[in-house]
């Protein structure tokens, strides 16, 4: 088991960080599990709703301006959003990867008096150049139990990556190793520290190679896009851009259909390469730009009346597995919200159809452009 302290979440860069997705690939290829303590869940989603509390705030602070400026009502757009919302759903994104590691009975009164009485990992420092200093670190004791009770309940191994050196240098605390040998026996040997995070876990069971001199073709190339289309888009992309258009609906009894999916990578953000056996995995964050065109038919003969192209952005995680410098296989293994970047009507098309316009798009994208399968919705 591999369990994760709150600065290697943060480090990772939970949840679409280029380094986790690699991580959660070396696990799945060792047969490992990935958690983290209950009290690491609630740093972590604490962390996340201060920042979005703060974002939120200049978000209205920046609109009320542009209100005045434009005559607009702008800071409505942000007036729903809450940080509670937003952390609501960082902890569904935790639980959706990690075993959340339930804190055992007692462990807070038991913390806060370790923390009391300056125990290792609390703070173990009364007073600093003569004057007293606040007692502080139950967290951390709190994971450190959660930690032992683990390891206890398991027979696997259990790996506490952390970079916080309340924990010990290079491996636990004497004080915590004699504890975990005093409640574990022959057990407390597979309850390891390690203070080189996620890196040093992945240099032990991996090679960190050099990327693919064609990574960013291989990136560009039908193998990727398929994948990112088939875990970010699939058919609930059209009921999920269907409210964004801007065209008047018209006739009520007319319907909506699909006609294509573009999809450009915009920005290869960060990339790790690792060599697994005879394989090269690359474990790339890719920014992506989506363009998808709806018809709005009307009468018995399904007449297109009106046809309108929504751009969005995207962020994905990608797992990228490379032989003979050839891309073998992808997987995407986290992806953000889509965010709505414009719609517009297309030209009529006339008699050639839709797809006229759909060619004529792709042929003046700036970047190279994936026309992908088609969806019906």
């Amino acid at each position: 088991m591999i369990v994760l302290d709150t600065n290697q979440l943060d480090a990772a860069a939970f949840p679409h960080g280029a380094i986790l997705g690699m991580l959660r690939k070396i696990a799945e290829i060792h047969k490992l599990s990935l958690a983290i303590p209950e009290m690491v869940a609630v740093e972590h989603t604490a962390h996340h709703r201060h920042d979005v509390e703060l974002a939120i705030r200049d978000a209205r602070k920046a609109l009320s301006t542009l209100d005045k400026a434009y005559g607009q009502d702008l800071t409505s757009q942000v007036s729903g959003l809450s940080a509670d919302g937003a952390a609501d759903r960082r902890r569904r994104a935790l639980e959706e990867i990690f075993t959340i590691l339930p804190t055992p009975a007692g462990a807070a009164e038991e913390a806060l008096k370790r923390e009391a009485n300056r125990q290792p990992p609390a703070n173990q420092v009364w007073d600093a150049n003569g004057k007293p200093v606040k007692a502080s670190g139950a967290r951390d004791v709190t994971i450190w139990l959660t930690l032992l009770e683990a390891a206890a309940a398991n027979d696997e191994d259990v790996w506490f990556l952390s970079m916080d050196g309340d924990f010990g240098k290079g491996d636990f605390h004497p004080l915590l190793r004699q504890e975990a040998e005093q409640k574990l026996g022959e057990k407390a040997t597979k309850l390891r520290l390690l203070t080189g995070g996620i890196e040093q876990l992945l240099s032990e069971l991996v090679e960190p190679v050099e990327a693919p001199e064609n990574l960013e073709e291989l990136l560009n190339g039908p193998v990727v896009a398929h994948a990112v289309n088939i875990a970010s888009m699939g058919g609930a992309l059209f009921f999920r851009l269907l409210p964004t258009l801007s065209s008047d609906v018209g006739d009520p009894s007319g319907y909506f259909k699909s006609s294509g999916i573009l999809l450009k990578l915009r920005r290869l953000k960060k990339h790790r390469t690792y060599r697994v056996e005879d394989r090269i995995w690359v474990s790339a964050q890719l920014d992506w730009q989506g363009a998808k065109i709806f018809e709005h038919l009307q009468g018995q003969s399904a007449e297109t009346v009106w046809a309108e192209e929504i751009n969005f952005a995207f962020e994905t995680t990608v797992l990228l597995e490379v032989q003979d410098a050839r891309a073998r296989s992808a997987e995407v293994v986290s992806a953000g919200a889509l965010a709505v970047s414009d719609t517009h009507q297309l030209v009529n098309p006339g008699d050639q159809g839709i797809g006229w316009a759909l060619v004529r798009h792709a042929e003046s994208a700036p970047l190279r452009l994936v026309r992908m399968q088609i969806d019906r919705g």
